[in-house]
């Protein structure tokens, strides 16, 4: 391997590591007060580091780096010239001028209705600024109630970013009228397609291969709402309307008009460290809202509470629609069939549950073992009692392939109270075509059939004719609405979105980045504590080297980055600065410190820990959904690149956040599913001790290099050893662990000593395993994100025999002789 430039990246806590023995530079001592007594190691080791290499290797390869002076431009330049300000943020939703809907749809022109609801009306438009195609979603009721709808959905949908749900482009308040500016989806909705009859379109109905995408993908979207986020958001209206369909068929919900949060509030089992158990704070979760025939029986509980398990029964309801290719309610069916759910219990009862297929699919098209796992998964997520459905995160790993051997049997529904009994006033119970006669529409008001809503226990409220559709149309217990069309600013709902923070802001929040202030020191740079405008807790980042080009270059991408991904395990972006020369990152602040701190702190510092056992079971869990949602949850595929011990921040409960996505690789999904690269540049970057051999050798990002990280960061959690120490006699930790293995040690040995013993023995194995099965050279070995998740759930038949095969150490040596051969001219520098 030939070295063209080699540089050194210090850990982000090197200086509390081990601190070299050079005195530190004597300096004036500022106001601020006094400095950190190591703060000048970096400058001792870099001077003798550039004299080394001049030795080494001459001063052809040798770049020198002095403090620019202050660059008094406000404006940031990236390297081609473009400012800042017009590249991040460029996905963040906007306000859009009514006059640009209004041009875009043609005057709100009927020809460009998409579709209609108790809301309002969707039309298609084409902005005229660049001819994008979007959809406008007008509300059609006016009030306070209807603000707070139209609020609601604004909130929680402005900072989602996943490639199963619509994504918000903006939003507009006319007068009295509210609108919201969402993506166009080229199939529209889910019900249009899949209950479409050939003999009234000619168009074939939606095959298998598709149906089976579209309820992973709903499930995918329902577990990010349920657990990925910081605050957990229960959506209350899923259904195949709200369920729309983009160009590939990839399934995105929609609607979150009666979308209700529930704040994550995270708390450790004591009988089992390694389980983390979830409580939330309640918010407005008690009205009734929903659609009739997904609304879970709960619901019509006096005081009910809306929980995860009723969007849970709504996605049961939509994956039996999908299979069965009928609606919840159809009342052109027989009595006994009107109801959905209430017939295909009845054939699960009778053993004749394939029965409810689509009748429409084609002989040979489809496998009935799918077809009946599908049907089963639906009447589990439907049961009567929510504390027997699964959650999101089950279904997932189900539908993934990840969860192997028999589904949990169902029961009997025989002593299941129907979902919904049907009575008749006439004789007209029997007939099917006299009910479809009589009711063309499941909100028409008749006399000749009741539809009570029943439930065993007196809790229960009933419903009966137009009550109960007004009830699930606009989820409200028959209340007169308000009419009131008082006008409100076109500023009145605000979203809080990544901004340019002005400088002086900063020098206030960080008391002129006072030494209090100072949290760590992260790659490049400083970061900083304090409060924005008294009410947000931030963390800043101040880089230096301001003139260094790849420098500006990290800065730029980490911004752009960041600001287009939203996951309760990633760092949260909430702006940037570029005044006075600066380069500044701003955060939301919740950290405590870095996991690298926690994991090698020698120095023993009074009031320092050791990071217990619950605690780094739950850091790899967390770091794998995160990684999780940036392989394969996201709209573009996202190699990090740099996952590393240092890029990850501990908030004060141990819950950590992936950050350092200033090496962070975006590749575009293409028609097919695959991944295109966004960059051609294919060179070579990262912390060594983290890249993959076969990452060094072509410099092509993948999502198995970050698995090879992501498995060093699980052998550092276990083993409380780093990456790469010149320190230790085998410098890669690695290395170590492949002689360990080769020796047939036991794996218990491999423990961090510190820990005392004290640790889970069965999740430490499997920890170990994970992480030697990660850190294969050989990339086809190596498990993918989502079976490692499955792995660390507790599925330890995942670990299939392939991940398992040891490796010789002659192939070992061969495929990472690059990585080894840096650690010998390392060594001849002389550096330990």
């Amino acid at each position: 391997m030939k070295v063209n430039r080699l540089c050194f990246i210090l850990p982000a806590d090197f200086n509390e590591i081990a601190p070299l023995d050079y005195p530190p530079v004597e300096k004036p001592v500022k106001k601020e007060g006094k400095k950190h007594p190591y703060r000048n190691c970096g400058a001792h080791f870099v001077g003798f580091i550039r004299d080394s290499l001049r030795r080494f290797y001459g001063s052809r390869c040798l770049l020198h780096c002095a403090n620019p002076r202050r660059q008094q431009s406000s404006v940031f330049h990236e390297l081609e010239g473009v400012q800042m300000s017009e590249k991040v943020g460029g996905d963040n939703p906007r306000i859009f001028s009514y006059a640009e809907l209004y041009i875009g749809s043609k005057g709100f022109c009927q020809d460009e209705i998409l579709g209609s609801g108790g809301f309002g009306r969707v039309y298609k438009a084409v902005l005229p600024s660049d001819g994008t195609v979007v959809a406008v979603k007008c509300l059609a009721e006016k009030g306070e109630r209807f603000e707070k709808t139209f609020a609601a959905e604004l909130v929680a949908v402005a900072h989602l970013r996943h490639r199963n749900l619509v994504r918000l482009r903006g939003w507009c308040v006319h007068e009295d009228q509210l609108l919201l500016v969402y993506d166009y989806m080229p199939n529209r909705s889910l019900d249009r397609v899949l209950f479409r009859r050939p003999e009234n379109t000619g168009a074939p109905p939606l095959n298998w291969d598709r149906r089976r995408k579209i309820v992973r993908g709903l499930a995918a979207a329902l577990f990010y709402l349920h657990e990925q986020l910081e605050t957990q958001i229960i959506h209350r209206d899923v259904k195949t309307s709200n369920v729309m369909l983009d160009s590939q068929y990839n399934a995105r919900l929609g609607d979150f008009g009666l979308a209700r949060w529930l704040e994550h509030e995270l708390e450790y089992q004591i009988r089992t460290p390694a389980t983390k158990r979830h409580q939330f704070r309640l918010v407005d979760t008690t009205r009734i809202g929903g659609t009739i025939g997904y609304l879970p029986p709960e619901s019509f509980q006096k005081r009910s509470v809306a929980t995860t398990k009723s969007d849970v029964f709504s996605f049961g309801i939509v994956v039996l629609e999908v299979v069965s290719g009928r609606r919840a309610v159809d009342l052109t069916f027989p009595d006994e069939q009107i109801i959905l759910l209430d017939w295909i219990r009845r054939l699960s009862d009778e053993d004749k549950l394939l029965q409810a297929g689509d009748s429409r699919l084609v002989d040979g098209s489809y496998k009935l073992a799918d077809m009946e796992q599908f049907l089963h998964i639906g009447l589990l997520c439907t049961l009567h009692n929510p504390l027997l459905r699964p959650n999101m995160k089950w279904v997932v790993e189900v539908l993934s392939g990840n969860i192997s051997g028999k589904l949990p049997t169902l029961p009997s529904f025989e002593s299941h109270p129907l979902y919904i009994s049907l009575s008749s006033s006439s004789n007209t119970s029997g007939s099917k075509s006299t009910a479809s006669s009589r009711l063309s529409t499941a909100t028409a008001t008749t006399s000749s059939v009741n539809i009570t809503v029943s439930f065993a226990s007196s809790d229960y409220a009933t419903a009966t004719d137009e009550t109960i559709y007004e009830t699930a149309e606009f989820g409200v217990n028959g209340s007169s609405l308000s009419t009131s069309s008082s006008r409100r600013p076109t500023n009145f709902f605000m979203v809080d979105t990544p901004r340019e923070i002005p400088f002086k802001e900063l020098i206030v929040a960080t008391d002129n980045f006072a030494e209090s202030r100072r949290v760590a020191e992260l790659d490049f740079g400083t970061a900083y504590q304090g409060f924005l405008d008294n009410r947000h807790h931030i963390l800043v980042k101040r880089l230096g080297m301001t003139k260094c080009p790849a420098l500006r270059t990290r800065f730029s991408s980490e911004l752009q980055n960041l600001a287009r991904l939203r996951h309760r395990n990633l760092v949260q972006l909430r702006g940037w600065c570029t005044e006075q020369g600066e380069m500044l990152v701003v955060y939301d602040y919740s950290a405590n410190q870095l996991l690298s701190h926690l994991l090698f702190h020698y120095n023993n510092i009074t009031g320092s820990s050791i990071l217990q056992w619950r605690h780094r079971y739950n850091i790899i869990k967390s770091l794998a959904s995160a990684i999780l949602y940036l392989h394969e949850e996201w709209d573009e595929q996202v190699i990090h690149r740099n996952i590393t011990s240092s890029a990850i921040i501990l908030d004060p409960d141990m819950n950590p956040r992936l950050s350092s996505f200033a090496l962070a690789e975006f590749l575009t999904r293409n028609d097919h599913g695959h991944h295109a690269a966004t960059n051609k540049n294919k060179s070579v970057r990262g912390i060594f001790g983290y890249m993959s051999p076969e990452y060094i050798e072509s410099g092509e990002a993948t999502p198995m290099a970050d698995v090879y990280s992501f498995g060093v960061v699980v052998l550092e959690v276990v083993s409380g050893y780093m990456a790469a120490d010149f320190r230790q006699p085998e410098v890669l930790l690695v290395k170590r662990v492949h002689n360990f293995e080769a020796r047939k040690r036991p794996f218990e040995e491999l423990v961090d000593t510190r820990l005392k013993e004290e640790y889970n023995t069965e999740e430490v194995l499997r920890l170990t395993k994970l992480g030697i099965a990660c850190t294969r050279s050989d990339p086809k070995l190596r498990p993918t994100i989502r079976q490692i998740v499955s792995i660390l759930d507790g599925n330890d038949k995942s670990f299939i025999e392939e991940w398992q095969r040891k490796e010789g150490s002659e192939e070992w040596k061969e495929r990472n002789a690059c990585s080894l051969s840096l650690v010998r001219r390392i060594h001849a520098l002389g550096l330990h």
